[in-house]
């Protein structure tokens, strides 16, 4: 082990003593500047962007595996995201499965949607400022070339939430949202929608019932049995299809000999 360490440490100084002897000659200059892969404004919980290979990104390929496999009538191409409370993940969830999505090598094209009309936090986990996005889209007739945004991640697309309208359940619930989806459906693989918690507000039900089914995220140790039950009650009244859960904050050991294979 010695020998290995020593011969690491000699090639190691020649290789700096190679360097510094190229950086005395004239003509010879060192920008040491970083390939840009995207916006460094990201949130470090984007863990599929940052960390692909970490056991949490691994849990989202595996979410993207099932989503994927999924029997259903109809091919699942829009997918909506909600929680019943505020604060359970649901919008960091839905950023690193479209991700996860897009870094599939089926090379999948991903739309990822700010439906959420009264907070609009994708914009701020992914580090980019917007001025059009889906409220102008479905109020003004916006050009939707216009709202769509690439931060620089391969088969990955932003419809951001643009301007914060007053009335964002009649958006949500209208026919120009519904044709909306439809016209989307036709250009992408997948949709993820991210929209509001269902029991505060109704915009998930009513953005559910347009989609082919729905995503409820429910916070570990927080989040209690009937408050997830009210919110499938009220998911089912909208006639939304609700397809599962997804648990966030779960703390579990990894076996010493499997995390370092990981």
């Amino acid at each position: 082990m010695g020998k290995i360490t020593d011969a690491l440490k000699k090639a190691a100084q020649e290789r700096l003593s190679r360097l510094e002897k190229l950086d005395q000659k004239p003509g010879v200059k060192y920008e040491f500047i970083a390939k840009k892969t995207a916006d460094s404004k990201i949130d470090p919980r984007i863990v599929s962007f940052y960390d692909p290979k970490s056991p949490v990104a691994e849990q989202y390929r595996i979410l993207r595996t099932n989503i994927q496999a999924l029997n259903t009538k109809t091919p699942l191409k829009a997918i909506t995201i909600t929680s019943s409370i505020h604060g359970e993940g649901k919008t960091i969830t839905a950023i690193n499965l479209a991700i996860s999505m897009a870094h599939d090598l089926s090379k999948k094209n991903i739309l990822l949607v700010d439906a959420d009309l009264r907070r609009a936090r994708i914009s701020k986990y992914l580090g980019f400022d917007c001025e059009l996005g889906l409220s102008d889209l479905i109020a003004n007739g916006t050009n939707i070339d216009e709202a769509l945004i690439n931060i620089g991640i391969d088969n990955l697309t932003i419809l951001p939430v643009g301007k914060i309208p007053h009335n964002p359940a009649e958006l949500l619930g209208s026919m120009k949202m519904k044709n909306l989806i439809t016209l989307l459906k036709s250009k992408y693989d997948y949709i993820i929608l991210d929209t509001p918690p269902v029991i505060p507000v109704t915009d998930a039900g009513l953005v559910g019932a347009q989609t082919d089914g729905v995503i409820m995220v429910v916070q570990a140790e927080r989040t209690q049995k009937g408050v997830v039950e009210h919110g499938e009650g009220l998911l089912k009244q909208a006639q939304a299809k609700l397809l599962g859960y997804i648990l966030t904050n779960i703390q579990y050991h990894i076996p010493g000999y499997i995390y370092r294979y990981l």
